[in-house]
């Protein structure tokens, strides 16, 4: 696959990431999966608030896992099978509003396992805030997820 069709492939994952599941779900958005990199965001709201009326910790953990596992697409072959086998948060800071954003990165990767962190951000006005700092473990599959093929995509 030549890097163009990776980058095409890689924008594809991007925008069906986007539209389905989890990321739907909380309002999330793929911004960067390139090179090892893979930075996520989401505006804070509402629906994101525990009881005290700070953004739940699940929600901050995978907002960052989500980043880690853009960071790791990036670098693998396209639809091959991954996941989180372990991870580590720390809490920072206590978020109430603004945007947050995930920063990932690729520190380590072999055959089958990978590790990455992410640093979480709170971003408000012009403050930029790190919140949460997150270090994860992933399997690298040797299988591959099925593409979508044409007719599928149209359903």
């Amino acid at each position: 696959m030549t890097q163009d069709e990776q980058a095409n492939m890689l924008e594809l994952v991007k925008q069906g990431i986007n539209a389905m599941g989890i990321a739907r779900q909380l309002g999330m958005h793929v911004e960067t999966i390139e090179d090892g990199v893979g930075r996520v965001s989401i505006q804070v709201g509402e629906r994101l608030m525990h009881p005290q009326q700070i953004v739940h910790g699940g929600v901050i953990f995978t907002l960052a896992d989500t980043a880690m596992s853009m960071a790791l697409i990036s670098v693998i072959p396209v639809g091959t099978r991954f996941s989180t086998i372990e991870a580590k948060i720390n809490f920072l800071a206590p978020v109430r509003t603004g945007e947050l954003v995930a920063e990932a990165t690729l520190i380590q990767r072999g055959r089958s396992i990978a590790v990455l962190e992410a640093t979480v951000y709170n971003l408000n006005n012009e403050e930029r805030q790190a919140v949460a700092r997150m270090m994860g473990t992933f399997s690298i599959g040797s299988s591959k997820v099925p593409l979508p093929t044409a007719s599928q995509e149209n359903r």
